[in-house]
């Protein structure tokens, strides 16, 4: 058995789905254009495009007339390769060998290693396509038992379980597939080889005289005969990227499809990396007004796109656009290391309800503002209407525990009739406060009502005199 299992994951949209992957649902005719020999030409289109009759390699002109409602967008070299390098820190949560090949749109990542989390190499191969495309990014895969067979064998769709089946199985392949200069390829063509298995009938020493050691050692490479050592990728300490909208977007419910797909490739990442985030910026770009920013602030670290999603989406509510988006970048700048916690079949235990109350807090510190949530900390007093203030729930809190006393005071304590109620304990005497100008005398009383409630009375001397109901028992 092979060491190794190389999937090779193919973009071949990459330039267009750049551009269209923040849209939901259907789209007019886009196509991406790139200046080839001083002409506009089409590189790539989608569906509605095709289907009015525009094909890569047309000229940009002849593209518009036969389909006038064509939106050409110019190939954004940089835009795809971000997305590559996302892409690549993405599939780090499946594979910890993870290679960018130069020149090429995709990556390849060894899958041998994940076989017992994953499955082969087919299964992980439809889970990548299926979860690439939920974000936004086509995908054709292949694996093989050296990178570069992986990448052929990702045109078809193929899986090679040997070495010994790439000769069988690759040759077929035309020569435009392989990784080959052009004037090569183009020299291959003018000797009448066509096909993989033409190139490989030939010697080596021949080669090598007349195209130099590249070709050869190019050959040797994909059948495994010598080792490809592909750079590996390491993913960043930060995440950062940005998503221009096919179209402009006026409401901010319509933000949530692509800020969702967005949050998603993030928390792909932070698997991969085993990290998690507790703050994130958004910036919604407008064309003629600042950036509308929108900041994101969970209680506790977090990798899951759900609960970011559930805070997002409460902020969105309450922001108002200037103007319509064209473009959204999110921003972590720090990745925290993630501590996942052991769960249980049912959330019973104390963490864990912790857990559900701190996503709550989020949710409506995002609705209502960080500074309308908070929590209560005691304060080391005896008089109960002082011994308590509100905090912030970042802030730990410090109190001692004081289990005869009730955890619902009143408002204000209420004057009452003492003969209505029955006296189950007490007195404690509280007799304080004489520094700052609010002493108090005070006996306090566990009473219980006519209805067989059990609350907080005392009978005060200082500064008035009276009986009054301060507490109640739960």
């Amino acid at each position: 058995m092979n060491e190794h299992v190389w999937l090779a994951v193919r973009l071949p949209q990459l330039a267009l789905d750049c551009y269209i992957r923040g849209h939901r649902g259907k789209t007019g005719p886009i196509a991406i254009t790139e200046a080839s020999r001083g002409r506009e030409r089409v590189i790539g289109c989608n569906a509605a495009a095709r289907a009015a009759g525009v094909r890569p390699g047309m000229p940009a002109p002849a593209a518009c007339a036969v389909a006038p409602g064509l939106h050409c967008l110019p190939r954004d070299t940089a835009l795809e390769h971000e997305a590559l390098q996302r892409i690549a820190a993405w599939c780090y949560q499946y594979s910890h060998q993870v290679c960018l090949p130069p020149g090429r749109p995709g990556l390849v990542l060894e899958a041998g290693a994940s076989e017992r989390l994953f499955g082969k190499a087919e299964s992980l191969a439809r889970r990548i396509e299926h979860e690439l495309a939920h974000i936004g990014y086509r995908a054709a895969s292949g694996s093989a038992p050296t990178p570069e067979a992986a990448w052929l064998a990702a045109h078809d769709a193929r899986h090679l379980g040997r070495a010994g089946d790439i000769r069988r199985q690759l040759g077929p392949l035309p020569l435009e597939y392989l990784h080959l200069e052009a004037d090569t390829r183009q020299a291959l063509e003018r000797m009448g080889l066509r096909h993989l298995r033409d190139l490989l009938r030939l010697p080596r020493k021949s080669l090598a005289r007349r195209f130099g050691p590249a070709l050869p050692g190019y050959l040797d490479r994909l059948l495994g005969i010598q080792p490809d050592p592909c750079p590996l990728y390491r993913p960043p300490e930060r995440f950062s990227t940005r998503l221009e909208l096919p179209a402009e977007v006026l409401l901010t419910e319509a933000l949530l499809f692509p800020l969702r797909r967005l949050l998603e490739e993030l928390c792909g990442v932070l698997r991969g990396t085993d990290a998690a985030v507790q703050e994130a910026r958004i910036a919604l770009g407008h064309e003629n007004s600042p950036d509308s920013v929108v900041k994101l602030r969970l209680q506790s670290p977090s990798q899951d796109p759900g609960r970011l999603m559930a805070v997002l989406r409460e902020r969105l509510e309450r922001q108002r656009l200037p103007e319509a988006v064209r473009e959204i970048r999110l921003d972590a700048p720090r990745l925290l290391k993630f501590a996942p916690g052991q769960q249980r079949l049912f959330r019973d235990a104390q963490g864990e309800r912790e857990e559900g109350v701190a996503e709550l807090a989020e949710r409506l510190q995002a609705r209502l503002g960080r500074e309308a949530v908070g929590g209560i900390t005691g304060v080391e007093d005896h008089r109960p209407e002082y011994s308590w203030r509100l905090r912030a729930l970042g802030e730990s809190g410090h109190s001692t525990p004081l289990p005869h006393r009730p955890a619902w005071l009143l408002a204000r304590p209420r004057r009452c009739d003492i003969r209505g109620y029955e006296i189950l304990s007490g007195p404690e005497r509280i007799e304080n406060g004489w520094w700052d100008g609010r002493d108090c005398r005070r006996d306090y009383f566990i009473v219980r009502d006519c209805n067989g409630c059990r609350l907080w009375a005392f009978h005060e001397y200082k500064p008035r005199q009276g009986w009054f109901v301060h507490g109640i028992f739960s």
